[in-house]
């Protein structure tokens, strides 16, 4: 019994050590979402998939490539040839291209001063995976928090109070006035501030917004549900094949029971004279 809680211990200790170093970091740790596609029993929502393939080619695409993908793979997820063709051309693309940005390097550079990362395992390659993406594309001020951060550097010092109500809508550390007052002339220069990004300045101006596509499903096209679509589909982007991989695994599992039943069989066929 001992030796259990012991295991369990140490299993709840390694699981908290990502959670504890993504705090000690400074940034605040992602939301937790729900994505129908996690755990071993999880499927894809295609539907949201689709949909977020369309924010993907409509907005991100225009800075970032999603390489990895052949606009012709879409089909998977529902499109017909017809509206895999007029996704490619909207990126000046044919249905038998990989899924590359509008943006060459160069221009990248001069725009942004980095090239924009490709997103094709965007959703397996940052701590947090599908809910640190969903946190970024969420991580922008809102016009509340604008207002605060205006009201604050109106008098051109910062309050006790103010650093609480900051605090509070900025996701950041107060303790260091100085930092804090650094910070806010950082973004009322006009640099782009996300709670969830470490460091919180980031190249990347806000690249969503409520009601920035048109979806033909009718389905409301919040700032909320368009970044939930489109993480949705760069997660089915990062393992096309994870449904198939998903249906394997069950059928090794299967197997492997059978045998292991088979197999104590025979032993205790072969041992029962012995006993």
């Amino acid at each position: 019994m001992r030796l259990i809680k012991t295991i369990m211990a140490v299993c709840f200790a390694v699981g908290m050590v990502p959670a504890v170093l993504h705090a000690s970091s400074g940034t605040p740790i992602p939301p937790a979402q729900k994505w129908s596609q996690d755990g071993i029993f999880g499927s894809l929502d295609k539907a949201a998939a689709k949909r977020g393939a369309q924010v993907a080619v409509e907005v991100c695409m225009a800075c970032h490539s999603i390489s990895l993908v052949k606009f012709d793979q879409l089909r998977q997820l529902g499109f017909t040839e017809a509206e895999v063709k007029s996704l490619a051309e909207v990126q000046g693309r044919t249905k038998t291209d990989r899924m590359n940005g509008a943006l060459d390097e160069t221009s990248a550079k001069d725009a942004f001063g980095v090239v924009p990362p490709d997103l094709s395992l965007i959703t397996k390659a940052r701590k947090g995976y599908e809910d640190y993406t969903y946190a970024i594309l969420n991580g922008y001020l809102s016009d509340a928090e604008r207002e605060l951060v205006n009201k604050v550097m109106a008098d051109g010092s910062v309050s006790d109070q103010e650093a609480l109500e900051l605090q509070s809508a900025l996701l950041i550390n107060t303790h260091d006035k100085d930092h804090v007052k650094a910070t806010l002339e950082r973004l009322i220069g006009g640099a782009s501030f996300n709670k969830y990004f470490p460091g919180n300045f980031l190249a990347m101006p806000q690249p969503l917004n409520n009601g920035q596509v048109s979806y033909t499903d009718g389905t409301e096209n919040s700032l909320k549900q368009l970044s939930h679509d489109v993480v949705t589909f760069l997660s089915w982007a990062a393992e096309p094949t994870v449904a198939e991989r998903k249906s394997l695994g069950f059928w090794v599992l299967g197997y492997l029971f059978i045998l292991t039943v088979l197999l104590y069989a025979v032993k205790r066929r072969i041992w029962a004279a012995v006993h």
